[in-house]
């Protein structure tokens, strides 16, 4: 076996099970060293919550921010994410892990105004008035502002190199706006 291909070994497809190893080439633009890892090993270091630094501007990446949970912390600022350049399956999601409603506004914003969200939000209005859907116009909104949020879980999908597909809620007095740049 030692003189197989690994494109010769026979798939184990649909048994494939969390304790099953991998082989991964540890810092291949560097050293490179042959390692192993779980299956559970790789999908818990992939889907561990990325921690976003309490700042003015940050920018996010696929190879850091994608496909995993993004927490915003209580700011002592307005804070800005920018996202990169979408493409088809390029995911996000944001959630707000402070203790109380934030003082200060959480701004997503696209990587240019030929970038833009597609869908809605539902706004939970949390002092009673309303709740309802708040929707981006389609076709030129690149910045989603939330104002002072309370709670919120927000999902956004690359569908192409232009668009980002957005959904989810927020719990805020002041509902969410989606405007151009």
């Amino acid at each position: 076996m030692a003189d197989k291909k690994i494109t010769a070994l026979t798939s184990l497809g649909t048994a494939t099970a969390r304790e099953d190893l991998l082989h991964v080439v540890d810092d291949p633009s560097g050293t490179p060293i042959n390692k192993k890892v779980t299956i559970a090993e790789m999908v818990n270091a992939l889907a561990a919550p990325v921690a976003l630094a309490d700042t003015a501007s940050i920018t996010a990446t696929a190879a850091v921010n994608a496909g995993r949970t993004n927490v915003f912390p209580d700011t002592s600022q307005n804070t800005t994410v920018t996202l990169p350049t979408p493409s088809a399956g390029l995911t996000f999601r944001f959630i707000y892990g402070g203790a109380a409603a934030d003082a200060t506004d959480h701004i997503i914003k696209t990587a240019g105004n030929t970038i833009f969200f597609k869908g809605a939000l539902t706004h939970l209005d949390t002092d009673g008035d309303t709740n309802a859907s708040v929707f981006s116009d389609g076709n030129s909104n690149s910045v989603l502002s939330l104002i002072t949020p309370q709670s919120y879980v927000i999902d956004l999908v690359g569908a192409s190199a232009t668009v980002y597909h957005v959904s989810g809620f927020v719990s805020d007095v002041a509902a969410p706006t989606f405007a151009d740049a």
